[in-house]
């Protein structure tokens, strides 16, 4: 459930311990090979979370930074010729 997850996981980053290397991300849906960009501790003790470079103060941001990205990769390789996927297709796994 890469939005619904996101959202339930909005509250504070406190009881995440560092856990350098770990993916906090956990959906694992990858249509067309795409997967969910990984959700990382950023060494940062004031934004804890970072996804491809930005951080975060709270986990529910940053799950929901990583499901964006896999809906616009998916949604990029639908629209550029890709015929077993679709934007409706990738719509649906974000909402997963």
């Amino acid at each position: 459930m890469c939005t619904l997850l996101a959202v339930a996981l909005a509250a504070p980053a406190a009881p995440y311990s560092k856990r350098q290397g770990q993916n906090f991300q956990t959906f694992t849906g990858a249509l067309g090979g795409i997967s969910a960009t990984p959700v990382t501790d950023s060494g940062n003790p004031d934004r804890k979370f970072q996804v491809k470079g930005d951080t975060f103060v709270n986990i529910g941001a940053a799950l929901q930074r990583s499901c964006d990205q896999q809906f616009n990769a998916c949604a990029n390789k639908a629209n550029g010729g890709d015929k077993t996927l679709s934007v409706s297709a990738c719509s649906d796994q974000k909402s997963k």
